[in-house]
């Protein structure tokens, strides 16, 4: 790590890809953060996100679970974070964009996670595959770049995602809520509702963060 990092961010590495024009980590007082596009998909901030939907939805080891789906890989920051309150339990990480997998393992520690596989694909297409074993957890963190692909928002895909889970299991999706996401995110909760018993909201900052189960 670099002490001028806690002066000005550093930049580490610098890449692109078919689905991601321009790919940077950054070191920032002392800690890597990724940037897609110009957005945050990693780092302080997106931890800071993250841990308050595991504090507002009661993500705790209390809850079952053994078997746990990740859709977008990004620098994993979720991923840690679901591994440090379930460490037994088999975590599957689907993303589209191999480059980004390649950084998540090199530069963000998943590679040496255990009980961790990655699976490059696009997550619409591996939700509709089917014959899937079932996950206790499925998580929806879907960006390119600064936005979320409209799939997320389409009833097929929902119901799909749904399908994979099992009994009791539960939907953690990091959406949108700032100009031009408002009525999609409404859209989106009122589709959520037609599916599930149970469907928790929770904003902070420019995120809607849905818990469905």
């Amino acid at each position: 790590m670099h002490w001028l990092s806690y002066l000005f961010p550093i930049t580490i590495f610098k890449t692109s890809s078919p689905y991601n024009k321009d790919i940077r980590i950054l070191e920032e007082s002392g800690m890597y953060k990724l940037l897609c596009n110009g957005a945050r998909e990693s780092g302080a901030y997106i931890a800071l996100l993250w841990q308050h939907a595991f504090r507002s939805f009661r993500i705790t080891p209390e809850r079952r679970v053994k078997r746990i789906l990740v859709l977008g890989i990004a620098g994993g920051t979720v991923i840690h974070m679901l591994h440090e309150v379930y460490p037994e339990a088999r975590i599957t990480g689907v993303d589209i964009d191999a480059v980004i997998i390649d950084v998540g393992k090199k530069y963000f520690g998943l590679g040496k996670l255990d009980k961790f596989r990655t699976i490059c694909r696009d997550a619409a297409e591996y939700v509709a595959a089917g014959k899937h074993e079932e996950f206790d957890c499925i998580v929806v963190d879907i960006f390119t770049g600064p936005d979320v692909p409209d799939f997320v928002l389409a009833e097929s895909f929902e119901r799909n995602v749904k399908k994979m889970l099992a009994p009791g299991g539960h939907v953690l999706i990091n959406y949108l809520r700032q100009a031009g996401y408002e009525n999609k995110a409404h859209k989106l909760h009122t589709l959520l509702q037609t599916l599930y018993k149970y469907v928790h909201v929770d904003d902070i900052y420019n995120n809607r963060f849905f818990l469905a189960e």
